[in-house]
């Protein structure tokens, strides 16, 4: 009887165990993923120089769907709106986030919540007109980040929001009374930090200016993210200019109409990565 009742016993034991993984299995797998994540993010920490922490498999994945992407964008496609067909995004920020006022003004930022991590974040918001929509929220969003905004003109910065600057980016001889990228953040004792956001928007200026940017040697004056609105121009100069950002390691991760000004112009978001990103898996 007693054999009996320990039989009885065992198979309700396993019963009840069955049923239990049965109805967590899919809770045991997240949490199994979950931990597996964490483990093995150093493939994207290195590839993203150390911005993006995220498993291998979806490492790879975002690699596998940027190298098609980025064949496509080398093809020239004639358009009367150009930018219907040409320049696509070859990289998804999973957690992208848009900031400032909505349609004209507002920015698009890859991730803004992995910057709560850097305690020496560092902000450029170049030719805001007096808008300092996009730098209030990003204050508020990010308080310990430090910002600094640049105008030719005078808009002074609202209260404890940013650091102004009047000052005309150029070469250091046009325009008259230019200072260059890299005497500007010599002289703010920049030269040795990471910008990890560079917001622009010169009014075509973007063509003379990033050349100029991309051609520093400087590894740290590279920003991490440019945030850009680009201006109708010559095909081949846009086309310079796109080329200009990929021979630098940066990837497209939004592009963004701005039906305001019409069908030439349109919002670019760009991220650096490492130059390991863009080499192919396949051997």
């Amino acid at each position: 009887m007693r054999k009996g009742h320990v039989i009885f016993a065992l198979l309700l034991l396993f019963s009840l165990l069955f049923l239990f993984i049965w109805t967590y299995q899919p809770c045991l797998k997240s949490i199994t993923k979950s931990l597996n994540d964490t483990i093995d993010c150093e493939q994207s920490l290195i590839e993203s120089d150390g911005f993006i922490c995220e498993s291998n498999s979806l490492w790879n994945e975002r690699k596998r769907i940027f190298h098609p992407e980025n064949e496509r964008n080398k093809i020239r496609y004639p358009d009367t709106f150009y930018f219907l067909t040409n320049w696509e995004p070859t990289f998804h920020c999973s957690h992208a986030r848009r900031i400032g006022a909505r349609g004209d003004g507002g920015k698009w930022i890859c991730d803004p919540h992995r910057l709560k991590a850097r305690t020496d974040c560092l902000i450029y918001s170049v030719g805001s007109s007096g808008d300092f929509s996009f730098e209030i929220e990003v204050k508020k969003l990010l308080p310990h980040c430090e910002i600094h905004a640049f105008d030719k003109n005078l808009y002074p910065c609202p209260d404890r929001v940013c650091t102004f600057h009047q000052i005309t980016f150029g070469d250091g001889i046009q325009p008259n009374n230019s200072k260059n990228w890299l005497t500007v953040i010599q002289e703010l004792n920049h030269a040795n930090r990471i910008i990890d956001i560079l917001k622009i928007d010169i009014e075509g200026g973007e063509y003379s200016f990033f050349p100029l940017l991309l051609n520093s040697k400087k590894p740290t004056s590279h920003p991490r993210q440019i945030l850009v609105e680009v201006h109708p121009t010559n095909v081949t100069i846009i086309h310079d200019f796109f080329d200009r950002f990929r021979d630098n390691h940066y990837v497209i991760f939004i592009k963004e109409p701005n039906l305001l000004s019409g069908p030439y112009f349109f919002e670019y978001a760009f991220l650096k990565l490492n130059p390991l990103f863009f080499r192919s898996n396949q051997p």
